[in-house]
Parts: C-alpha cells; sequence; structure tokens
C-alpha cells in the first residue's frame, strides 16, 4: 500500500467516529473505565460502546457482552485486558472488521523470550486480518482538536485540553505524562499525545508521516528509545524536511545503563548512541537531552515561521546578563550585529544616561516606570534589517509591575516582524507574568543557556532549509 495511502487511513485512528472499550468497568478510576471518562470529560462526540460482560451499562452507556454483540461500525477498540484474554479480544476485532486497536495490555516483548513470541503472534494475526495496532504496553492517544482522549493517563485529569501544533510521540508512557503535564503547566498546546510503547505494528516513523501530512501539527517532539526501521524513520524525516516540519528529538538510552533500562522496559534494543547523532545530524533533526528542552525547543519552532538567519538582537535589564547571553550566543554560533544607525536614531531620547544603543542592549530597569518603553524598544530592533531574531531577558521579579510589563510584550508581540523569545530567570514571584506570556503563546525561558541553546536549533534549522530544500 502506497505510504500516501496509509497516511490517509490513519486519520480514522486519530477522529474515530465509534470507540469500543474492552474490558470496560464500572469502577471509572481503574485502566477500564478510564478512557470511558475522559472521554466523556474532555467532550468526544462519537460513540462509546462499553464490552465486558459482567455489566449491563456503564457511565449512563449500554455495555455489550463481546465486541462483535455492537450493532454498530467501530472504528477503534481500546484493548487493557490482562495478556492472556488479548488474543480473543483480537480474534472479535478481525470478525467485527475494526481497523484500529491500541493496545494498553503489558507483559511483552519487555518480559522477555515468551513475551515476544506472544507479541509476534499477535502482529501476524493483526497483519492477517487488516487491524492496525498501537502498542501493546501504551498509554494510547490523544488528539486535543478533536477532543479524542483515547487514554487511561492520569494527565488527562486535568480541567481541559489545550489544542496546539506540537506532535507528541513517545515511546515511553510515563515520561510521555511528564511531558504532557508539563506543556499543560506552560500553556504549550499540542495537536496530538502518541504513546507508541512496544511498537507490535505501527511505529515512530508511521506517526512522523501522518504528523508530515496534518496541518494541525507545525513542529514534531519525539521521545525515542530506540527505532525499530531505521531506514522507514530516515525516509519520514526527510519528507518532514521537505515539507519545513521540525523534528526535535530526545533519545534515552545514550549510556550502557540507560540501553539496559530501555530494553527491560519496552523490549527496545538501542544501537550505539554515535549512531543516533549522526543520523539526527545528517537529517537536520534537532537533538536535545531533557523533556523541558524537548518542550520549548518544539515550541519555539511550532510558534514563528523560520527566521531569515542566525542575527540576534539580545535586550536585558542587566549589564551582566546581557554579557551572559553574549557568551552563550557565542557558545552557539549565534550572531550578534550592532544596531543600525536608523534603530539608534529612533532610540536615541530613551537609552538610559548608564547605557548605550548597542548589541547586547542594557534597557536598565527604567522601563519598569513605563512598560510602553518595552514596545519602543522591541518595535525599534524587530524593523531593524540587521536582526532575525529577538530575545529580551529580564532581572525584575516584582510581581504587580512585571505583570504590567508581560501584559505589554503579549499585546505588541503579535505586531512584530521578527521572532520574539523571552528570558526570565528569577524565582515565583513574577509568575503571573509568565502565565500571561504562556497564555500569549510566546516562548518562555527560564535558564539562559537554555533559551540560547533553543534559539541555536531553530536558526540552525532555518539555514538548512534555505541552503538544502
Amino acid at each position: 500500500m502506497p505510504r500516501e495511502e496509509v497516511t490517509s487511513r490513519l486519520n480514522r485512528l486519530f477522529n474515530p467516529r465509534s470507540i469500543a472499550v474492552v474490558g470496560a468497568s464500572d469502577d471509572l478510576s481503574r485502566i477500564g473505565g478510564l478512557p470511558i471518562r475522559f472521554l466523556h470529560h474532555h467532550g468526544y462526540s462519537g460513540k462509546i460502546f462499553p464490552v465486558n460482560p459482567k455489566y449491563k451499562g456503564i457511565a449512563g452507556l449500554p455495555c455489550f457482552s463481546t465486541l462483535t454483540a455492537i450493532p454498530a461500525p467501530v472504528d477503534l477498540a481500546l484493548v487493557g485486558i490482562p495478556r492472556g484474554l488479548v488474543m480473543e479480544a483480537f480474534k472479535q476485532c478481525a470478525e467485527k472488521k475494526v481497523p484500529f486497536v491500541i493496545l494498553f495490555s503489558a507483559g511483552y516483548a519487555e518480559m522477555g523470550e515468551e513475551g515476544r513470541r506472544e507479541q509476534e503472534e499477535l502482529r501476524r494475526f493483526a497483519q492477517q486480518a487488516g487491524i492496525r495496532v498501537v502498542g501493546p504496553n501504551c498509554i494510547g492517544i490523544i488528539n486535543t482538536h478533536g477532543r479524542v482522549a483515547t487514554s487511561f493517563t492520569s494527565g488527562l485529569e486535568l480541567e481541559s485540553l489545550i489544542s496546539g501544533a506540537v506532535g507528541l510521540i513517545t515511546q515511553s508512557g510515563g515520561i510521555g505524562n511528564s511531558i504532557f503535564t508539563r506543556a499543560y503547566d506552560r500553556s504549550i498546546g499540542l495537536s496530538c499525545f502518541i504513546s507508541s510503547g512496544n511498537e507490535l505494528d505501527l511505529e515512530v516513523a508511521d506517526f512522523l508521516e501522518y504528523f508530515v501530512q496534518d496541518e494541525k501539527t507545525r513542529s514534531i517532539a519525539l521521545l525515542l528509545e530506540d527505532l525499530k526501521d531505521p531506514q522507514k524513520f530516515i525516509l519520514a524525516a526527510e519528507k518532514a524536511f521537505q515539507k519545513g516540519k521540525p523534528i526535535v528529538a530526545l533519545k534515552v538510552g545514550r549510556s550502557e545503563k540507560g540501553r539496559e533500562a530501555a530494553a527491560s522496559h519496552t523490549g527496545a534494543m538501542s544501537g550505539p548512541d554515535a549512531i543516533y547523532e549522526a543520523l539526527f545530524k545528517q537529517k537536520s533533526i534537532s537533538r536535545v537531552m531533557d523533556i523541558d528542552d524537548l518542550l520549548e525547543v518544539a515550541h519555539l519552532f511550532a510558534r514563528y515561521e523560520l527566521p531569515a538567519g542566525d542575527r540576534v538582537a539580545v535586550l536585558s535589564t542587566s549589564g551582566g546578563s546581557g554579557a551572559l547571553l553574549a557568551d552563550l550566543a557565542s557558545d552557539y554560533q549565534l550572531r550578534l550585529p550592532t544596531p543600525s544607525v536608523h534603530t539608534r536614531e529612533k532610540l536615541h531620547d530613551l537609552i538610559p544616561a548608564v547605557a548605550s544603543i548597542t548589541n547586547p542592549m542594557d534597557i536598565t530597569t527604567q522601563f519598569m516606570n513605563d512598560p510602553e518603553a518595552i514596545s519602543r524598544y522591541l518595535t525599534a530592533f524587530a524593523e531593524d534589517d540587521n536582526f532575525d531574531v529577538l530575545i529580551i531577558n529580564f532581572t525584575v521579579s516584582t510581581s504587580d509591575r512585571t505583570l504590567r510589563v508581560a501584559e505589554r510584550i503579549a499585546a505588541i508581540s503579535p505586531h512584530l516582524p521578527k521572532p520574539l523569545i523571552v528570558c526570565w530567570p528569577v524565582g515565583n514571584m513574577a509568575r503571573q507574568a509568565f502565565h500571561c506570556l504562556e497564555r500569549a503563546g510566546i516562548p518562555l525561558f527560564f535558564h539562559p543557556s537554555r533559551c540560547l541553546s533553543a534559539v541555536g536549533h531553530f536558526t540552525r534549522y532555518a539555514i538548512h532549509q534555505k541552503t538544502q530544500v
């Protein structure tokens, strides 16, 4: 089947019209009840069919004794039952002609040779029956735009889903939940969350191809333990680059102990890290080393169009922090040009007596008494043809004044012709200002080194796009 057709067919996995929950429970705090509760809570509009011979009804829904007893087509079956009962559930899916299964159940390849044999048996059966499978040993899929919460992850206890443009694929369910909840706390919207688990059938490369075609996804974040089919992944990554959809990857299992842990977790057989490092560089994949970096870099890519180059303007409320950011800019191969004559003329009457118009620019803290001054600084530097990206660094933490400044930045940001990044490495007294910027979708960093590293990824990818596509 052509790849384009496979990708198109996956639409029904992410946007099912009907979902069967096999092994459903009337205890909505258990794995068989949580998906029903979360689907209702987050506004899924399709049909839900609980399946369990023990019950007549669950959560106000009729409950069916078997999947084949459901009197309507089923697009997706969620299976979270003991391993010994899974094959029978798959046989019912085949008889019912269910095209997709998300298999929550664990105890397969991650448990050793016997588990690998059972997983292979399931794979062969599903392939013959034409069933596409996510998992096993996964926590499911969340399509925020479609309000499809086909997962039991505790992260779905949150009040509401935040729709966005970052597509997240994770082979670790636990870390995936951590990233999902941290994204929510930072107001970073995901387009879809995918936990792929042991990848009996559908794997990272398949989901990567789906995101390449998905109009709602602008950047792709990967949490990788291993690659089942490296060549397939390479082809998908090349398509993503041609489409201008940046990939950010956090690869676990870099060390010998890390590889052992990955193997015991999903049965992953991770190769030497040097191979992955070379692959990421060759395919313009931004490699990061921490879950916060994964989120922040992917969000930066999703938030803005690519910059024209690597020329950065740094505005700071402290001369010392400006010097620190200048050092970091050098570390990450970012250029700091001098402001143009026109910019210096526009800001001549605004600069404090103790500063001069240069780059980095020390704007001191005078603007705290006049938040409108921030608008003039940002507009002047954003309109300067010498710069491609703006970074503004704050060292102020006074709660009420920082909120007023954040509100002004949030108001002017959509009108700036250049990407704006905020670095605010202070304590939590300024949390209202942080929330204001995050709700406005402005990339916010709390660590200067992570900020400049992210901008380095952002500009390098942009330059690769200009020179290679």
